[in-house]
């Protein structure tokens, strides 16, 4: 015959042995309807997974008697949604339950009475009803209180009279939790100081059961049973021991612990515990009660939230979920940071205090899941956006991704797409130096890594001049001649801006008037040659091959290794009468990335892209030592495929445009001095579309993630326009004065990108 514990014993008197009751006093108040008897505590959630805290007053008043809910993180109603519990069904071994309580009324589905196979399991003891509510109690219905998971439903096997109980009288009760009502979580607040129950229990974990096991309440460093089974090879680690802790996260003196136990031990709160409560003298009723036995329904609550979430989830990794997620608490006098750090359990808490909402976040990481079944880090996706602008809804873009244990979350992987638009510098170029010897030119420009500057764009702090670009001309030897240069010199050599007609322009960024392909080329190498023809116009041809900056010494290394971007140009270079024309036409070939695009991860590009483009550019003296000059270039880039795995599958068409218009002034106050206006809009993306492939849904069943396409437009949400306007003189003080301001309306082509404004003044002088 089984012989009642300590722990049995206090389901008859209402754990005398150091846990006792406590009716919870509730007074009404004419103003607010109830009075809180505690004030409660908002719990610590994560805004990257779980909805902002937005409590009811139900909740409000409920947490202000249940400071444990705070205590343990339980997320609010708003945050949980629908996995509250819902779908998933709670079996309760134990005294019983009044079905008809406020708090668990429509929460209780099945009835059993193991004592004679009825279904009758009126509550004469009150242990059952309060561990019920604590499980899945509900607001619903106007309760005082609630439970962890109260979507939860509940199947209730009554074992336990004010007569006591025996062992096959509880295996009937859980026999019948598991085989009949086939519930996937079991809750077990009583025990034995002998092992008992172990074909019950034995046959739950089989059939994939969770259960949660009160320690005990002895105060003794040993475990009771069935809580003690889960150190057993057999248990596969679906049962979690449970012991209590006080509001102070220290175990309660009443609470066992197993140090053989600690490596399937949680703790919960188990001191002053408020929930519903029924005996005949005191029906519908709530108290408060303390045990291990009010510990461990909270486990199952949070087990059943989980479970909510990811129903596919078997028993043993909801049990890791909790150990993993539990907040360390130590035994041993350690620092806080050093305890809340370890990942070993510990010999008196186990994994240490149950926390509901971090058990509801990811853990381990994150990975994005693929239509090819390929797994990328969420952590490491980065996507630099296209130079053309930002595509519309690239920043909203979600996805799921799923953690360690194969849960899926709603990221937005948008997040790490980069702007287009960034901190605009006024800080004027240095002077470029330039040697002309028998028809040949050598330029070369310095500058200095400004690592801070003023909000006028004077340079507080830089680092020594340095090369920054040079280029070579070779003279013209019967109509022919040639160029090389690096660090993105190419406008030396091509374009509008090599003929000496385009306005100044100060800023370190490309020429406005030239085709602004070559720019996509990073730090580029350039090498063309030229022929005057006998009229007189020039044919000039060559290449734009992105190369390393100079500093880097590309020289050791073989030429352009690491080429992802080079531009093929052919250009033709007229008069008619005093307006010089410039037409080119070329062609952008790219390794992994598209007008510049390219990325890492969910946003990885593999794959070669082709852009053709056709720049107009001329400029026309229109008064005395005044020009104007205009630019347009119009480029299309062919659809592109993807052939990495990632969330992007290609593209279509892309189109482009560019533009800009500008006025130039030579000796406007002094001999030699120069001054140059522009209105441009830089590379926009005019139309074409991105199809990306996204994780929408995870199957309840199996976890396995359902994918849909989803089309973008690439066209960005504005159009970015400079006003840019450079002075320099020559003979200033014995140097030279250069001074710019430039303006960027829509910055990044992003229509709600503020402004950027910068002004900036340089004065130099040869020492």
């Amino acid at each position: 015959m089984f012989q009642p514990s300590p722990l049995f014993a206090a389901l008859i008197t209402a754990f005398a042995s150091g846990a006792y009751a406590q009716v919870l006093e509730v007074h009404e108040d004419a103003d607010s309807g109830w009075e809180a008897l505690a004030a409660a505590a908002a719990p610590k959630l994560s805004a990257s997974t779980l909805a902002k805290a937005a409590p009811t007053a139900a909740e409000a008043r409920a947490r202000s008697y249940q400071t444990f809910l705070n205590q343990v993180n339980k997320p609010y109603a708003n945050q949980l949604g629908s996995g509250n519990g819902s779908g998933v069904v709670v079996g309760v071994v134990d005294s019983g339950v009044q079905v008809s309580h406020p708090e668990l009324r429509g929460q209780v589905i099945a009835t059993y009475n193991a004592f004679n196979g009825g279904t009758d399991v009126t509550d004469q003891m009150g242990h059952g009803t309060h561990v019920s509510g604590l499980v899945a109690g509900s607001l619903a219905n106007g309760s005082l209180l609630e439970g962890v998971a109260p979507g939860a439903k509940l199947v209730v096997a009554k074992v336990f009279t004010t007569g006591g109980s025996d062992s096959l009288t509880i295996g009937r009760g859980i026999d019948w939790a598991v085989n009949v009502q086939k519930a996937p979580i079991v809750t077990l607040s009583l025990g034995s100081n002998a092992a008992a129950m172990q074909s019950n229990i034995q046959n739950a974990v089989n059939k994939e059961v969770l259960i949660t096991a009160a320690l005990g309440n002895d105060g003794r460093a040993s475990g009771s049973w069935p809580a003690a089974y889960a150190k057993q090879t057999w248990a596969k680690g679906q049962i979690i021991a449970v012991g209590a802790l006080d509001a102070n996260n220290k175990r309660a003196s009443f609470s066992n612990y197993d140090a053989t136990l600690a490596n399937w031990t949680v703790f919960a709160p188990g001191v002053n515990i408020a929930s519903s409560y029924s005996t005949p003298a005191m029906p519908g009723s709530y108290v408060y009660m303390s045990g291990t036995s009010m510990a461990t329904p909270i486990v199952a609550g949070q087990a059943a939230l989980i479970k909510s979430n990811w129903n596919f989830l078997p028993a043993t990794d909801i049990a890791q979920i909790i150990f993993q997620s539990a907040t360390r608490l130590c035994s041993d006098n350690v620092a806080a940071s050093v305890c809340l750090s370890r990942n070993k359990a510990d010999a008196v808490y186990g994994w240490g205090l149950v926390n509901v909402g971090a058990s509801l976040q990811p853990i381990g990481g994150l990975n994005l899941g693929t239509k090819t079944g390929a797994v990328i880090s969420f952590a490491g996706a980065s996507l630099a956006t296209p130079k053309s602008g930002l595509a519309t809804g690239l920043k909203t873009v979600n996805t799921l991704a799923v953690d360690k244990f194969n849960r899926a979350f709603q990221v937005n992987v948008g997040a790490s797409v980069s702007s287009t638009s960034t901190a605009t510098s006024a800080l004027p170029i240095s002077k470029t130096t330039t040697t002309t010897t028998t028809g040949a030119k050598f330029s070369a420009e310095y500058t200095a890594l400004v690592t801070e500057q003023t909000m006028l764009g004077l340079a507080a702090e830089q680092t020594p001049l340095t090369l920054a670009r040079m280029s070579f001309s070779s003279p013209s030897n019967a109509g022919f001649a040639w160029g090389v240069g690096t660090g993105g010199s190419s406008d030396a050599f091509f374009g509008l801006q090599a003929t000496g007609s385009a306005p100044l322009s100060l800023a370190d960024e490309a020429s406005r008037f030239n085709a602004p392909y070559f720019s996509l080329a990073q730090n580029a190498t350039h090498a063309g040659t030229s022929w005057k023809l006998a009229s007189g116009d020039v044919l000039r041809m060559g290449s734009v091959v992105q190369g390393n900056p100079l500093n880097s010494s590309p020289w050791q290394s073989a030429p352009f290794a690491d080429t992802q971007r080079s531009v093929a140009v052919l250009e033709y270079q007229s008069r008619w009468g005093d307006a010089t024309t410039v037409i080119s036409a070329g062609q952008l070939l790219e390794n992994n990335s598209l007008l510049g695009a390219s990325g890492t991860e969910a946003w990885a590009m593999e794959g070669k892209a082709s852009t053709r483009f056709v720049t107009l550019a001329a400029s026309k003296p229109v008064a005395a030592n005044v020009s104007a000059s205009a630019m347009l270039t119009l480029g299309q880039a062919d659809a592109f495929r993807n052939e990495s795995a990632s969330l992007i599958d290609g593209t279509s068409a892309v189109r482009q445009m560019a533009w800009s218009l500008g006025l130039a002034r030579e000796s406007l106050w002094r001999t030699g001095d120069k001054l140059g206006f522009s209105v441009s809009m830089p590379l926009r993306t005019m139309s074409g579309e991105m199809q990306l492939t996204t994780a929408v849904e995870q199957s309840q069943e199996d976890g396995s993630l359902r994918y849909a396409q989803q089309t973008l437009n690439l066209a960005p949400s504005g159009m970015q326009k400079d006003v840019a306007l450079s002075y320099q003189s020559p003979k200033v003080w014995g140097g030279t004065v250069a001074a710019q301001a430039l303006l960027k309306l829509e910055p990044g082509h992003e229509a709600n990108a503020e402004p950027q404004l910068g002004l900036g003044v340089r004065y130099q002088r040869k020492f």
